[in-house]
């Protein structure tokens, strides 16, 4: 199941695994800095102040945001991502894997309330990694499909100055990563509409990496056994990028 991009149900979620947190910490012997405690305390002051700064249109949420918090609404965001890595972080020093990993997923709906209402991710690792995280964990084309949109969202939402640094050499540069996911994600979901715009995406941002990845899907049609019309996408983009004819 996706979360939802819901402040309530955020909030709902970070009680539920704070207070599993907080029980094996204090059962625990281990001197943890920050205190779990201290980051609930945090996280839950930043959904408050989110909530009420709520308002209808992008500008007059940063004007509040700007007034009650004296960050840009970015800062905040980043803020955000930070204190659920330092709680999940502290939730595998107590052996809490499963609520580490739901305290990392949060990622998501959180950046996509904020990138909703016109914020800006300026540091997407730890939301590419939640996304991927939650495409691993789905097997239903619908819900991919629904994934799908989201990682759309975070795409949209990446700061210029990340996508145009982007390293594509290195295969763990997060903008990179979300691209080929995507794509992956798209092919799962068996749309053709949303696999020509992933792959067409894949195509004009990692030409490089394409022909590897039209190669590997071709694989995964035979293993697989993908319906037709996901099949026929998949060569059409390979015998363009993997016939060894294509003009340069």
């Amino acid at each position: 199941m996706l979360p939802k991009v819901d402040l309530s149900d955020i909030a709902d979620e970070l009680k539920r695994l704070g207070e599993e947190i907080q029980r094996v910490h204090e059962d625990s012997d281990q001197v943890i800095e920050p205190a779990p405690q201290v980051l609930l305390a945090g996280l839950d002051q930043l959904l408050d102040t989110l909530r009420a700064s709520d308002s209808d249109t992008p500008q007059q949420v940063a004007q509040a945001l700007r007034a009650a918090t004296g960050s840009e609404p970015d800062v905040l965001l980043d803020h955000g991502l930070d204190l659920l890595r330092q709680l999940a972080n502290v939730a595998r020093q107590l052996g809490l894997g499963s609520q580490a990993e739901a305290l990392e997923v949060l990622a998501v709906p959180i950046a996509c309330w904020m990138l909703r209402r016109g914020g800006e991710l300026s540091h997407p690792e730890a939301v590419v990694n939640a996304l991927a995280t939650l495409a691993n964990r789905l097997c239903q084309p619908e819900d991919l499909a629904e994934l799908y949109g989201l990682m759309g969202e975070i795409s949209d939402g990446i700061g210029p100055e990340q996508t145009q640094a982007m390293d594509p050499t290195d295969p763990t540069d997060p903008w990179r990563v979300l691209l080929i996911n995507r794509g992956i994600v798209a092919t799962r979901s068996h749309q053709p509409a949303l696999i020509r715009e992933a792959f067409d995406a894949i195509v004009e941002h990692l030409p490089v990496d394409a022909p590897q990845f039209f190669r590997e899907g071709m694989g995964q049609m035979e293993a697989l056994d993908y319906p037709p019309q996901v099949r026929d996408l998949m060569q059409r983009y390979y015998d363009r990028w993997c016939s060894g004819q294509r003009l340069h």
